[in-house]
């Protein structure tokens, strides 16, 4: 029963996670494991970035940037500053 609520959190889950708690880390087999699970983890993150940078139109489909300029708020003209007190 706790497998299959852990198997529908992590589906639900909007960060993925990679568990070790199955894992033996003293033997190859775990190690490499691991490592399978948190490069297949990077490579998830790593995608949704991608997306969510083309969905907003920072980058295009080549994951090139759409535009070089500055933000109007970040120009030397802008009159906005940083300073909060």
């Amino acid at each position: 029963m706790l497998i299959g609520m852990a198997a529908r959190a992590n589906v639900l889950s909007p960060i993925p996670s990679a568990p070790f708690d199955d894992l033996d880390l003293d033997r190859p087999e775990g190690e490499e494991e691991w490592e399978r699970r948190v490069m297949a983890l990077a490579a998830e993150r790593i995608a949704a970035e991608r997306a969510r940078l083309e969905r907003l139109g920072i980058i295009d489909a080549n994951g090139d940037l759409v535009s070089r300029e500055l933000p109007p708020d970040m120009r030397p003209e802008s009159d906005t500053t940083v300073e909060t007190g």
